[in-house]
């Protein structure tokens, strides 16, 4: 299944919920009152408590692009949103691009409210202003920290982590 073919939500199936804190600590949601679909903590999910649903259409809210009034949809991340409106995104390797859609390679990264922000997983709001030129600000890719990365890094899907091989080197 293409992930981005239709729009999705995450469910959370509380039988198979370990609340072991990999959705809250590790692969940390940015929308937790109203999911946007950015599929981080679905992939991130050890115990595949997490399941994709459709999303239902969302109301329209308007956003400051480049100084430019654009109107998009709302309840989506700031990637989704751009897009619908037309921007394209790089493919991988040319910045801004969408590679790892789930917030740990910071590809996506624009100049969202004055601070650079990951597209891929930052829920569009109304009146949220946001800039596609990252000039100025230093550096492009975040290495942060202490964190936990029981997953390997941020969104690394469990299935990928064999715990004997590097998924990613972190600093």
């Amino acid at each position: 299944m293409e992930r981005r073919a239709a729009r999705y939500r995450v469910s959370v199936d509380a039988s198979k919920c370990k609340r072991c804190g990999v959705c809250a600590l590790v692969s940390v949601c940015r929308s937790p009152e109203r999911c946007v679909g950015c599929l981080a903590c679905y992939w991130a999910c050890p115990h595949e408590a997490r399941r994709l649903v459709p999303a239902a259409e969302g109301s329209m809210v308007r956003v400051t692009v480049n100084g430019n009034l654009l109107e998009v949809p709302g309840g989506v991340t700031v990637a989704e949103a751009l897009t619908s409106a037309g921007f394209k995104f790089n493919e991988p390797g040319r910045e801004p691009s969408l590679a790892c859609r789930t917030g740990g390679c910071w590809s996506c990264a624009l100049v969202i409210e004055g601070e650079l922000e990951r597209a891929c997983i930052t829920p569009v709001r109304d009146g949220m202003s946001i800039s596609t030129s990252v000039a100025g600000f230093e550096p492009r890719r975040i290495v942060h920290g202490p964190e936990p990365h029981l997953v390997g890094g941020k969104a690394t899907p469990w299935w990928e982590v064999d715990y004997a091989s590097y998924v990613e080197a972190a600093i």
